[in-house]
């Protein structure tokens, strides 16, 4: 019975194998896990004996990963009508967030024609409460907390850093700005680059926490 596919690892099972050359098969592990992509996990291993969630780990041997290039060639159709799917759901997403958008923006016209000052100016305190709330927390974060005194919180700071983000200042963005299928694109990169230097911070956090305790790092 093939493994599962672990949502943990998605993120980094896509990068990896674009890194190999397999353009088709990192295209089909970027985004969401859903069926589809766990069925294509499943297929993976049934016809190669490789557990997809190797990947991530880089676990793989030369070998598997020339199977793995096999794998994608003789089934390319395969996983271009997979591609295909995947950029059709996302389309109709994009659409469902465009109307979402367009009526709130409605809402507010409405307010904007009321008499309550509070209403017509709301969504902009609002906003403007959020954004510098983000921003003020991102200084503490970077500037003011101790992590080798406190180690433990660097877990409930990026988690709240990461809702503020990607959340909270993406949503506002979106409504006063708007957004497309391209800006998207750029925030799965910025995605990426997050998660590569979230490792790095991780690593150096690990070195100070060491430190401090008196030993030697790994």
């Amino acid at each position: 019975m093939p493994a599962p596919l672990v949502a943990a690892a998605l993120s980094a099972i896509g990068p990896a194998l674009a890194r190999r050359g397999l353009d088709l098969l990192s295209g089909v592990f970027r985004g969401a896990l859903d069926k589809g992509t766990q069925e294509i996990a499943g297929f993976i291993e049934e016809k190669t004996g490789i557990d997809i969630n190797d990947v991530a780990d880089e676990k793989l041997t030369e070998e598997q990963w020339a199977k793995l290039r096999e794998f994608e060639f003789q089934y390319q159709a395969k996983l271009l009508e997979y591609r295909q799917q995947i950029d059709a759901n996302a389309l109709e997403l994009e659409k469902v967030h465009q109307a979402d958008r367009a009526s709130a923006r409605d809402m507010q016209k409405t307010a904007l024609a009321s008499d309550d000052k509070l209403a017509k100016r709301f969504v902009y305190f609002y906003a403007a409460g959020l954004t510098l709330l983000t921003f003020m927390f991102i200084f503490y974060a970077a500037f003011v907390h101790d992590y080798t005194k406190n180690p433990d919180a660097a877990r409930v700071i990026d988690t709240v850093l990461g809702f503020l983000l990607g959340v909270s200042l993406s949503a506002i963005i979106q409504y006063f700005f708007g957004s497309s299928a391209g800006s998207k694109s750029k925030e799965e990169k910025i995605r990426q680059l997050t998660e590569s230097i979230q490792g790095e911070h991780d690593k150096a956090l690990s070195i100070d926490t060491e430190r401090s305790r008196g030993g030697r790092p790994l």
